[in-house]
């Protein structure tokens, strides 16, 4: 009697375990200049106001706070399923180079993976960048994919959120880092920044089943690609810099007390 008892119990636990267990979906991603996938040591042209080009070295940002949408509006949080490389449970890294440029990998990444329950979504949200409770931190010692040094500013800025390199005819060596400024803190962790530059991305499109793009023609939409003497080389999210003005915009993000316009970066397929 008392082994069936114990048997009952252990099938009831196991049986609660499987019945609460969300499935795992897969969010995919791509990036694209206008509707040509982008390669690392591939040329883009066309770009920005001035038709620039641009050939791509390094081209990877992070993503946090993902949420699913249905038809009503509600928001169903996207568990992040934590694979010990790429994303943990708090932020996920998207890598579209493969080691073309002087600090890349060989790997790439193009999706994210976490639990939900199933339902029918008509859209997705998330927030650009590292989570602020883990942004300040020695990358050394970090929960990978937060342990790349290379996408590492320092303790008291945190990490750079999105990082794409390139080189144009139009300036040699141009560069976006964003990541937050204007930070104060110590060397603990304890920092605050006056501009937190993680801006919202909301798309309506089947997460499920469609991609989601990271498009340069967006990103670069009324650029010049240029870079104006005697500053940073293209945009480092410095809050005095003029050629951040129009890639803030598109990134959805204030600059100069200016709102954003809103955000043409990442679109639906």
């Amino acid at each position: 009697m008392r082994i069936l008892l114990a048997c009952a119990v252990l099938l009831g636990l196991a049986s609660c375990g499987d019945d609460g267990d969300d499935p795992l979906h897969t969010i995919q991603f791509a990036a694209l200049s206008g509707s040509e996938p982008v390669a690392c040591g591939g040329t883009y042209t066309g770009l920005g106001a001035g038709n620039a080009d641009l050939t791509v070295q390094d081209f990877r940002f992070y993503v946090h706070d993902v949420r699913l949408v249905d038809a009503t509006g509600a928001e169903t949080p996207l568990v992040l399923e934590s694979d010990g490389k790429w994303q943990n449970d708090s932020v996920a890294l998207l890598d579209f180079e493969d080691g073309c440029g002087d600090t890349g990998n060989a790997d790439l990444r193009t999706f994210i993976e976490g639990r939900a329950p199933a339902g029918d979504y008509t859209g997705i949200r998330f927030k650009l960048g590292v989570p602020e409770a883990l942004n300040h931190q020695d990358p050394v010692a970090a929960e990978p994919p937060l342990s790349l040094s290379e996408m590492f500013w320092s303790w008291n800025g945190g990490y750079k959120f999105v990082r794409i390199e390139g080189t144009s005819s139009v300036f040699e060596g141009w560069r976006l880092h964003l990541g937050s400024t204007l930070c104060e803190g110590d060397m603990m962790g304890d920092a605050t920044c006056a501009n937190g530059n993680r801006p919202e991305v909301a798309l309506d499109l089947d997460p499920l089943n469609d991609t989601v793009v990271a498009d340069l023609e967006g990103l670069f939409q009324g650029s010049m690609l240029d870079n104006t003497a005697e500053t940073a080389p293209g945009c480092m999210s410095g809050v005095d810099d003029p050629d951040c003005a129009v890639i803030f915009d598109n990134l959805g993000l204030e600059f100069g007390g200016t709102a954003s316009t809103g955000q043409t970066f990442f679109r639906a397929p």
